[in-house]
């Protein structure tokens, strides 16, 4: 099991709403441009890689332009890694350690 959780902006108001569709479609991207993850790796360290750079074949979406943050919450010894990121893996490995990951569409880069 993973110990990175997602956080996500609450689900747009559109329901009953006279916003058209593609303002919501815009509403829906936006949702998921800049995701927090959380690393807890109170249960050992940990390695991970970063979902897929251009479109992901199980979302029909492109994380073209998709910035993720990354924080390790838990205070213990343990690492985590996040590999497939270019100029080199990622390692967190003391509390409120944090990177940044930005896609080109193509590769990710470490942004801070």
């Amino acid at each position: 099991m993973s110990p990175t959780t997602q956080t996500k902006l609450f689900d747009p108001p559109i329901r009953g709403s006279n916003v058209e569709k593609p303002i919501q479609k815009y509403f829906f991207t936006l949702q998921d441009l800049l995701p927090l993850y959380q690393v807890d790796t109170s249960a050992g360290s940990y390695v991970e890689s970063p979902p897929p750079a251009g479109l992901s074949g199980a979302t029909g979406q492109s994380n073209q332009n998709v910035e993720i943050s990354y924080v390790k919450i838990s205070p213990d010894g343990n690492s985590y890694t996040l590999e497939g990121v270019e100029g080199g893996p990622i390692v967190l490995n003391t509390q409120y350690a944090h990177a940044k990951i930005k896609s080109d569409g193509t590769n990710w880069w470490r942004t801070a």
